[in-house]
């Protein structure tokens, strides 16, 4: 767990940012790089060496280890978002208002994105668990009583002032975690059934994308002001109301495109160490400044529906160019076989993050429901140690006969 979060802090909102020093920002400091250059930076190196859950001792992979592209953070992220909206739907908007003053944020209910602050640079479980601590609190809410006159009578004399009424609510952070644990469960078992929906959307846009390709290079009358790339499978999947059945969670849609958005920033990740393990120095400064260029638009903050197969579509409609390095070598970028990797990446990765969600409910039981059950033992232990019952005393009953109540 140390380990963890020694590599929870070094990683920063940004994700891919953080490899700047290493990537550098032009071509030149890009061809100085080589396969002996410190690949992967030190803080996959340390997860992999203090990673002691069986559950995830697998091959390397980025979003383990990276909050920002981490799958289950941004499941406690929309965790938190759908049991605020369940409060509000149960007129309980007190205990949302109080999570969301204690995260710090702001409109985090409208909020449609990955990477909301109090997810970052922390391990998944971090948000729940610090929450777990917090002490009891008690709000008070002022409201308006009705009617300005005693019983609501001269309402319309402008004398008199409005009345108000305060009155406290009691806050139980361990009550309020444990029942996000019950709603990051449904989501992630939600989740289970929505990425396959999105891998099979995943793979209809590789034949959507090969089959356009084809045409378009063995058909005569095409021009490179095509301005579609493939058939937006996803946002049709978005569309039909069946695909998710009638009790999903709240935000259920949101969820499904963020996590394609999101799984596609994962996968640009790990092109970049596998670009970068097979020397191919021109197509990373490509990807990389493509990438960099757009994160503002296209991964981070509240983004619109979509964002995903939008930037794929840009990179595909890119045009190939001629990179000079400072060693007097060329190489030639290839945007459209940047784009057929992504798309193939993806694939694995959704493959790994239902393996994933199938594990929440267990790493519960590990993690944050253990403590949960210590807290709650120690609350009782306490609750016991203050009001033990005292053995009751024997008294002379007042008509002279013994108290042992013998029967000869």
């Amino acid at each position: 767990m140390k380990a963890i979060q020694l590599v929870a802090i070094a990683c920063t909102s940004l994700g891919i940012l953080g490899y700047g020093s290493l990537l550098g920002h032009g071509f030149a400091t890009c061809a100085k790089l080589s396969r002996s250059s410190s690949w992967p930076p030190l803080r996959f190196q340390l997860f992999s060496q203090n990673n002691n859950n069986p559950q995830q001792q697998q091959p390397f992979q980025e979003w383990y280890i990276d909050s920002r592209i981490d799958v289950r953070n941004f499941l406690t992220q929309r965790a938190i978002q759908s049991f605020m909206y369940l409060c509000e739907e149960c007129r309980d908007p007190h205990s949302g208002k109080w999570i969301e003053d204690y995260f710090g944020t702001q409109n985090l209910l409208n909020y449609h994105g990955s990477g909301a602050s109090f997810t970052m640079e922390v391990p998944w479980d971090g948000p729940l668990l610090e929450l777990l601590e917090q002490p009891k609190d008690v709000m008070i809410v002022s409201a308006k009583r009705r009617g300005r006159g005693q019983g609501g009578w001269s309402k319309n004399n402008p004398y008199l002032k409005d009345r108000y009424v305060e009155f406290k609510i009691n806050i139980e952070p361990a009550t309020l975690t444990d029942r996000i644990l019950a709603v990051r469960e449904q989501l992630a078992a939600e989740w289970v059934s929505d990425l396959a929906i999105l891998k099979k959307a995943n793979q209809a846009i590789l034949d959507s994308y090969f089959q356009i390709a084809k045409e378009a290079r063995t058909s005569s009358t095409s021009t490179a002001s095509n301005t579609v790339a493939f058939e937006r499978t996803a946002v049709n999947a978005i569309n039909v109301d069946t695909a998710f059945g009638a009790d999903g969670s709240p935000f259920r849609k949101g969820s499904f495109d963020l996590l394609y958005n999101l799984c596609t920033q994962a996968s640009i990740h790990r092109l970049f160490n596998s670009l970068h393990s097979s020397g191919d120095m021109g197509n990373l400064e490509l990807l990389y400044t493509f990438y960099v260029d757009r994160l503002n638009t296209f991964f981070d903050g509240d983004l619109p529906f979509g964002r995903a197969d939008d930037f794929i579509e840009e990179l595909l409609l890119s045009s190939p160019s001629v990179l000079h390095g400072t060693d007097g070598s060329v190489v030639l970028t290839d945007p459209f076989g940047l784009s057929e990797k992504i798309i193939q990446v993806r694939n694995d990765i959704f493959s790994e993050w239902i393996e994933a969600m199938t594990h929440v409910p267990t790493a519960h039981q590990d993690s944050v429901r253990k403590r949960l059950l210590d807290k709650q033992m120690e609350a009782w232990n306490e609750y016991l140690g203050t009001t033990t019952p005292q053995p009751p005393q024997q008294t002379q009953p007042q008509d002279g006969t013994s108290s042992s109540g013998d029967f000869q």
